[in-house]
């Protein structure tokens, strides 16, 4: 009895020591800023530009920028062109930039992570050098011809030190 005893203390401590690990490694301290912006279900109209307001807290330093997108299986395209430009807290415009951003193969498979009809994809859209802490505004817009396009599900940003 006491043998079983012990072997369930030794479980539970594993158990225990797994999820502190887990939850120390969930910390990302790199990470400034992460945010995603929901696209009506009838689709992203071209006026309808996103904004991220993004609080900077450190300057002198390169950030990594990755734009991310969440797309449905109704997508009809292999890609989807992404312009992404951002103003400084003096509104002085400081990077403008567009990106081809591949989210299915040549047969049709989509790239991203998903399942259910819904895939996300990340894509590194370069580094910016901050001068000053602030308020930063990046806006993305598509640039595809279609006034509406149809099957974007979320466009997001992420901002790492």
């Amino acid at each position: 009895m006491t043998n079983r005893l012990k072997n369930k203390r030794t479980y539970l401590k594993y158990i225990f020591l797994l999820f502190i690990a887990s939850a120390s490694g969930a910390c990302d301290k790199q990470t400034v800023y992460h945010t995603f912006r929901s696209i009506p279900q009838e689709g992203w109209k071209r006026q309808d530009t996103l904004f991220f307001n993004v609080i900077v807290p450190d300057s002198q330093t390169y950030y990594k920028l990755t734009l991310e997108v969440r797309n449905r299986n109704t997508y009809p395209y292999q890609n989807i062109g992404l312009s992404v430009c951002c103003n400084g807290p003096e509104a002085t415009r400081l990077q403008a930039d567009t990106l081809e951003a591949v989210l299915a193969d040549k047969e049709g498979i989509w790239k991203g992570d998903g399942w259910g009809g819904l895939y996300q994809s990340a894509f590194p859209a370069g580094n910016i050098r901050i001068e000053k802490p602030g308020n930063y505004l990046f806006k993305v817009a598509y640039t595809l011809p279609d006034d509406i396009l149809p099957g974007i599900n979320d466009v997001g940003i992420k901002l790492q030190r």
